[in-house]
């Protein structure tokens, strides 16, 4: 939100990158009404701001998704009109008149209904200028649409316009008199124009306007409806408008002034009449908001709306008019990269649909993500595309694999006069997935590989792929697009045509595809295999045609780039001249995205290999996180290889120890895993220098316990230290302390140690930067049961630890005594949610298995307002009389606590020769109870 006062934003709703948001419409200064998608489904809600302790807060209001708000009524604010379905199957709008706090309350039967008898309806609208309602009516059955209109204090409905041919354009744009509309259609003529519509004869008449190449997309009339103030069109791939009324004209050539040429567009108005905000973009600028005042006639910048893209070039949009073999013009948008990155390599781009689609020359990510790698992208408006009128449209039905194709490869063939280019792909999704094939199979000689998505490949299985499409209305719908359902439909489908397709193919496809069935991608790969064609997949798990979330998006796209890279055998994209080291590291996003789609339970089939091969490729490009993940893999198959080894359990690791196996498999075992091992620690290394901070802290573990590498104190803070200036959480501050705790000297800190481990102690910019988990807290725990359980400290420092578990616990050093203590295998009685030992007399136990030992005690408090904590702290003896800490327990409570207890689950991998010794200690170290058991 942004205020005109303060000049200054405030958020007021942050979307994940699994979220998209649609559209939002403010209802009053307080209130705005957001439509948003969150993995893949749409959700509506009311964000209602608030004010708390003087502090700005926002509230979200969930409302169903099946409605709408209609209009915010500027003349009535206490009320807004609120149109929800009733049932979910079918049109069944109802009309509410109510306020936003009904509305957040959800209370439809309370309110007051302004319509609920009107069938089929699949929207209102209302206009605030005239106080007259719309409702837009579809009959499915009978393919009719018709507009009725009233007053909103009336009750009749009147039939403002009816027609009953769904294929032709019929749009209302506002009232010229009482008995006659403006409307967009294309029922009387080729395009789409503008016309007089008389009410009572529900007849066409006079033409008002009508361009001699394009569509009308918009017009608007004057407040009285006696003249038009603008048309608008796409020209050239942008909208263009003409406008008749001077004031309009003027400050339309004013904003194209401002933003050099850019298109501008209003988005918002303020209601003090002189500011408003302004959308600027173009084919290379994905575009700025700005605050525009009319009085002044400044624009000033708020915010990019992709600011992470000003730092790279992007390339414009050529728009070329081809010949088509038909004689029509054809219009195609080709977009090339700089000269220094160019690969030569022409990806032609067929759109989808294909009827009724079409490209446009604005910002396109796609275009612009595989020019900055160095390719050169060509999309094709082929026939059948929209804008161009009705004959263009149509001319493309019937036309799978012939007219359209003819057309691209007109447009391919021209550019390629002009341009020269080492090697073609087909590229494309939906329809152009299909296109892609049929342009290989139609043109072997002329490209390289085939990348199709979400294609439909086999024509007959359209009108039979499920019990939806053998229904008649379907296959009418279908017919119409594709052609009647006869055997020649196998002739133009590249399932049956596999033969001729003689380059690299990549089948992307959903598996939960209803559109284009995801059988029509099994067959086309089942056909090529069969045949030994070179073909590649990858079939999306939970995913219907396309993807909804940015997210999956990109992982796409990325997917294509490496397959294109690998296929032609091109050079890696950081390797590029002009790739810089910081742009290298943003090119290792993709394959560290591509990597997670192999490692982690997600839409696409775990493979480790790949994960590794991709992680290995992105950390070499200096992604951190792509190292780390590489690391701790290496680290695991490292460490199964020494488990594999025959000298792991209880021999001392080194090469001496193995030279004497007669096992070589053992001893290629043991050098493999230990040169893993090094390779792991390695590859974090190079992640916690890269600024990964997860890394730092896994290095400063390895290096704490000294498992698989030397153990160093020194090594271990230097890398707990790098992960908190990493902004790794407060759990890196806390193993901080815990090496200048139980380090020796020098590095020995208690004072140092005690001050890290207070919460309290911590700056606000440590709190900021090392964020106080609750995995932080339970680490803290640990630490200080560690402490206690394996440090030696003199009395100064004893008070020193002391201080921080009063300070974060409020415990004291107090003197305490512990009753009923008892000691065995212990287990948790769900019912009382309490411990309780099994049989406290047993002194011998099995420790294989999962075994749990622990003790149970009471409490003996002096005072109750007393906090105490205690340590438990569990040790190993072997048979002679060598003790070491297995591990330690750090516990806290007051009077009111119930059921004290420590607890030990024995690690099945441990040998025991001897005892296993519990000891219960205070915060002054004293021994308050101990029990040692034989385990074996």
């Amino acid at each position: 939100m942004f205020s005109l006062d303060k000049r200054s934003y405030r958020d007021v709703l942050t979307l994940s990158p699994s979220e998209r948001l649609l559209n939002y419409t403010w209802i009053d200064n307080e209130n705005i009404y957001i439509h948003f998608t969150s993995k893949g489904q749409g959700h509506k809600v009311l964000l209602t701001m608030l004010q708390k302790d003087g502090k700005p807060q926002s509230r979200l209001f969930p409302l169903p998704e099946r409605g709408d708000i209609v209009d915010v009524l500027p003349s009535d604010p206490l009320h807004i009109l609120y149109a929800k379905h009733k049932y979910d199957d079918k049109p069944s709008l109802r009309l509410y008149k109510m306020t936003l706090e009904q509305l957040r309350n959800l209370e439809f039967r309370q309110t007051f209904s302004v319509e609920k008898k009107l069938k089929d309806v699949v929207s209102y609208t209302f206009d605030s200028i005239n106080n007259s309602l719309f409702a837009y009516i579809v009959d499915l059955e009978k393919n009719t649409a018709k507009v009725r209109y009233r007053a909103l204090s009336e009750r009749r409905w009147k039939l403002l316009i009816e027609w009953n041919d769904l294929d032709t354009s019929l749009v209302p744009i506002g009232f010229m008199d009482d008995e006659t509309l403006a409307v967009l259609s294309n029922q009387n003529s080729d395009k789409v124009a503008l016309y007089e519509f008389n009410i009572k004869t529900q007849k066409i008449g006079q033409l008002l306007y009508e361009h001699p190449k394009y569509d009308l997309i918009n017009a608007d009339l004057s407040d009285d409806g006696g003249a038009i103030k603008f048309v608008s069109y796409v020209e050239d791939g942008h909208s263009r408008s003409q406008f008749f009324d001077l004031e309009l004209s003027n400050k339309a050539k004013s904003l194209n002034i401002s933003f050099n040429g850019n298109k501008a567009i209003t988005t918002a108005y303020a209601s003090d009449g002189e500011h408003s905000i302004v959308f600027s973009f173009s084919s290379n600028d994905p575009g700025s908001y700005y605050l525009y005042d009319k009085i002044a006639n400044n624009a000033e910048l708020l915010t990019e709306l992709y600011p992470e893209l000003l730092n790279f070039e992007l390339r414009g949009t050529e728009v070329m008019k081809v010949k088509g073999p038909s004689g029509v013009e054809i219009e195609a948008y080709l977009t090339q990269p700089s000269t220094e990155i160019n690969n030569g390599v022409l990806l032609v781009m067929p759109h989808g649909g294909p009827i009724g689609v079409r490209d446009f020359s604005y910002f396109n990510p796609d275009v612009q993500y595989f020019t900055s790698r160095g390719f050169t992208v060509l999309r094709v408006n082929f026939r059948g595309s929209k804008g161009y009128g009705k004959e263009f449209l149509n001319s493309g039905k019937g036309e799978f694999g012939k007219a359209i194709e003819q057309d691209i490869t007109a447009v391919v063939n021209s550019v390629k006069q002009q341009y020269e280019f080492e090697k073609t792909c087909a590229i494309g999704a939906s329809y152009g997935g299909y296109s892609s094939l049929m342009l290989a199979i139609k043109h072997p000689s002329e490209y390289h590989c085939v990348v199709g998505s979400y294609g439909v490949y086999d024509l007959p299985l359209l009108f039979n792929g499920n019990n939806v499409k053998v229904l008649a209305e379907y296959r009418r719908l279908v017919s119409e697009v594709v052609g009647e359902f006869n055997q020649r439909l196998v002739d133009y489908s590249p399932v049956y045509l596999a033969d001729g397709i003689k380059v690299p193919v990549l089948l992307i496809a959903g598996r939960g595809d209803r559109i284009a069935d995801f059988e029509h991608s099994k067959r086309m790969e089942y056909v090529l295999k069969q045949k030994g064609k070179q073909v590649e997949t990858l079939y999306y798990k939970n995913t219907q045609h396309g993807h909804s979330s940015w997210y999956w998006q990109r992982h796409e796209i990325a997917y294509i780039a490496d397959y294109l890279r690998r296929t032609l055998r091109l050079a890696d994209y950081h390797q590029v001249k002009g790739v810089d080291e910081k742009l290298t590291r943003k090119l290792a996003k993709d394959m560290a995205l591509l990597a997670d789609g192999y490692e982690f339970d997600n839409k696409v089939d775990n493979n480790s290999v790949l994960a590794n091969r991709l992680y290995r490729e992105a950390a070499s490009m200096g992604d951190g996180r792509s190292a780390y993940n590489l690391a701790k893999q290496l680290m695991i198959d490292g460490k199964k290889l020494l488990m594999e080894s025959e000298v792991y359990a209880g021999v001392e690791l080194d090469s001496s120890t193995v030279e004497g196996n007669d096992n070589d498999l053992s001893l290629q075992n043991f050098e493999e895993g230990n040169e893993l091992i090094q390779e792991a620690i390695s590859w974090a290394d190079k992640s916690s220098k890269a600024g990964f901070s997860k890394a730092a802290y896994w290095l400063g573990a390895e290096y704490e316990q000294g498992t698989v590498v030397d153990k160093s104190w020194q090594k271990s803070l230097n890398y707990f230290t790098a992960a908190a200036e990493a902004g790794h959480d407060y759990q890196s501050l806390v193993r901080m302390g815990r090496v200048y705790c139980l380090a020796a000297e020098p590095l020995k800190d208690i004072k140092r140690c005690s001050k890290l481990l207070t919460l309290s102690d911590l700056t606000p910019q440590q709190k900021k930067t090392n964020e106080v988990t609750d995995e932080s807290r339970k680490t803290l725990r640990r630490t200080l049961g560690d402490v206690y359980a394996n440090g030696h400290f003199t009395p100064q420092e004893l008070a020193l630890l002391q201080g921080v578990i009063e300070s974060e616990y409020k415990a004291s050093p107090v003197q305490i005594e512990l009753d009923e203590v008892k000691f065995g295998e212990i287990e948790y009685d769900s019912r009382s949610g309490q411990y309780s030992i099994l049989d406290d007399d047993v002194n011998v136990f099995n420790g294989m298995g999962s075994l749990e030992l622990g003790s149970t005690f009471d409490v003996d408090f002096e005072y109750e307002d007393q906090n105490v904590a205690l340590i438990g702290r569990w040790l190993k003896q072997d048979v002679d009389g060598n003790v070491e800490v297995l591990d330690s327990v750090f516990i806290w409570g007051n009077h009111n606590s119930e059921n004290w207890n420590i607890r030990h689950t024995i690690d099945s991998t441990v040998q025991f020769d001897s005892k296993l010794i519990l000891e219960i200690r205070d915060l002054n170290n004293t021994v308050l109870a101990t029990r040692a058991v034989n385990l074996h």
